[in-house]
This record gives structure tokens, sequence and C-alpha cells, in this order.
């Protein structure tokens, strides 16, 4: 039969690892690599969101009855987009 260790508990402790240690810079290159991802994944998904919110909006302007466009007609939509917001930006400036 297994002996008891007397006085200390069975469940291991952890380690004081040393700052200059072999581990410890293992530990910190691991938690940089994780933030670097998370932080990848935000601005990819920052990225994205705009590229969405750009495509919605000329989904969103765009005539279910025509069934294809002019180069004109695209232009035309373009400008649109463009020019969405100088009323707003105007009427602040001048108000």
């Amino acid at each position: 039969m297994p002996k008891v260790p007397k006085g200390k508990s069975t469940v291991r402790e952890k380690k004081v690892i040393h700052p200059y240690s072999r581990k410890a810079a293992q530990i910190t290159r691991e938690a940089h690599k994780q933030e670097k991802k998370e932080k990848l994944k935000n601005e990819k998904a920052l990225r994205l969101n705009l590229i969405g919110e750009k495509l919605q909006w000329f989904q969103n302007h765009l005539d279910p009855k025509k069934s294809g466009y002019s180069k004109k007609d695209a232009c035309k939509l373009v400008e649109r987009y463009l020019n969405r917001f100088i009323d707003y930006a105007l009427s602040f400036i001048f108000s």
C-alpha cells in the first residue's frame, strides 16, 4: 500500500517562476501571440463590417425593377453614395 505524505496537502501548489527563466519567456511569448491574434481578429472584423455597411447601402438603393445597370446609372449611384452626407455637413458648418 502506498504511503501518504505527512503534513503536505495532496494538491500540488503552483511553483513561482523566476522572471528570467525560459519558462517565463515562453509564457510571455504565448501571451503576446494571443494578444496579437485578438487584435488582428478585431481589426479584420471592423474592416469587414465597414465594407458590409457600404455594400448594404448599395443594395438598399438599387432599383428592383431593373435587371441591369448601365455605366451611367452605376456612376449616378456611386455619386449619390459619395454625396449622401454633403447636405448634412454643409448645414452643420454654416449653422
